[in-house]
């Protein structure tokens, strides 16, 4: 009986050795937002910036595998690829050699610059190109950004050299990704350069995506350019973001900029002072000419308790200005934000 027990013992040791990780990721805020000379309303509210789920394992050296389910997210249930909203990662990677792997599934699309490939959970102030948003509510309905086209359902090529890596991928299209009867019939894609030098402390991200619009003809182009200084005690990024939508029919264009910069300093053993910068410009030409320009500044500090636990609690203030091109009172946001983030892993 004792043999037995051991023996189970030890099995269950080895398959949990072997079984990946399960973390949970969850970042929990309190948030007080206030407008002036806006059509939104003040709010204050405890909500899940971050709530997820995120398996990862292998099937053999070679063959690996990613689930992430947010917790946070729409259930709805997406025509395109038979998945939920709430489903961001699902996808298999096969490494096919030592330079090159192929992704298929539910992924993230590399949008965004360094802005898109930070963690949602590490997040405070976003641009216009991110959320679409500003002081006054929606921008253009026919302009996406990255919390649009992060994550899609489709193949990914990776090809690796030493410090450098490009990815080349093909997707659904988001305008059809929920329609019914089902139309899709095009794809998104993109191609993303992402560079290290200087022993990974100098970082580059070059981006392009291209995607059908929601009439024959009508087309979105997508682009980023961002370059990072990541060498302790200080992290400095900055991202220029570019997102277009032109009208086939009138050749008319409506575009999405935003420019990026953040600064970070983790010289202190416990506390993380950042501060960030968002200016943005919206351009619309397909229902009337209207320029709207967007300035947003950010100042967050950082506590982590424990050097040996992925968790810390965060302060946050932004503010963001909107200039109307139709003249009037700029509407403001002002929001603070208080909150914790945790990440642990189940099987550890």
């Amino acid at each position: 009986m004792k043999k037995f027990l051991i023996a189970a013992i030890a099995t269950t040791v080895a398959s949990t050795a072997h079984a990946g990780s399960l973390n949970l990721d969850l970042r929990a805020d309190y948030n007080s937002t206030t407008y002036t000379d806006s059509s939104q309303k003040d709010f204050t509210k405890f909500y899940f910036k971050t709530g997820r789920l995120d398996y990862q394992g292998k099937a053999n050296d070679d063959l690996s595998f990613r689930v992430r389910l947010a917790f946070n997210k729409d259930a709805t249930r997406l025509y395109t690829d038979s998945a939920q909203t709430a489903v961001e990662y699902a996808f298999l990677t096969h490494k096919m050699s030592e330079y090159f792997s192929l992704s298929a599934g539910r992924f993230n699309t590399e949008f965004g610059g360094f802005e898109g490939a930070t963690s949602g959970a590490d997040l405070y102030l976003t641009s216009q190109f991110y959320t679409r948003k500003g002081p006054n509510g929606n921008l253009a309905a026919g302009v996406f950004g990255t919390a649009d086209l992060l994550y899609m359902t489709g193949v990914k090529g990776t090809f690796t050299f030493g410090d450098q890596s490009i990815h080349v991928l093909g997707t659904n299209e988001k305008f059809k990704e929920a329609a019914t009867p089902m139309d899709q019939n095009q794809s998104m894609y993109g191609a993303i350069w992402r560079g290290a030098f200087m022993e990974k402390a100098l970082m580059t991200n070059l981006s392009y995506h291209t995607m059908n619009g929601p009439a024959d003809g009508d087309t979105n182009q997508f682009m980023a350019a961002g370059v990072m200084w990541n060498s302790k005690p200080v992290m400095v990024s900055l991202d220029y973001l570019m997102s277009e939508f032109k009208e086939d029919a009138s050749g008319d264009k409506d575009t999405v900029t935003s420019i990026v910069a953040k600064f970070a300093y983790s010289g202190w053993e416990q506390w993380t002072p950042r501060l960030e910068v968002v200016s943005s410009e919206e351009k619309l030409e397909t229902a009337g000419t209207v320029t709207n320009k967007f300035m947003g500044y950010g100042a967050v500090l950082e506590y982590k308790p424990y050097t040996d636990v992925n968790f810390r609690y965060h302060l946050a203030y932004n503010y963001q200005k909107e200039e109307l091109d139709a003249g009037g009172d700029d509407p403001v946001s002002q929001e603070i934000v208080l909150g914790a983030r945790l990440m642990a892993d189940f099987l550890k």
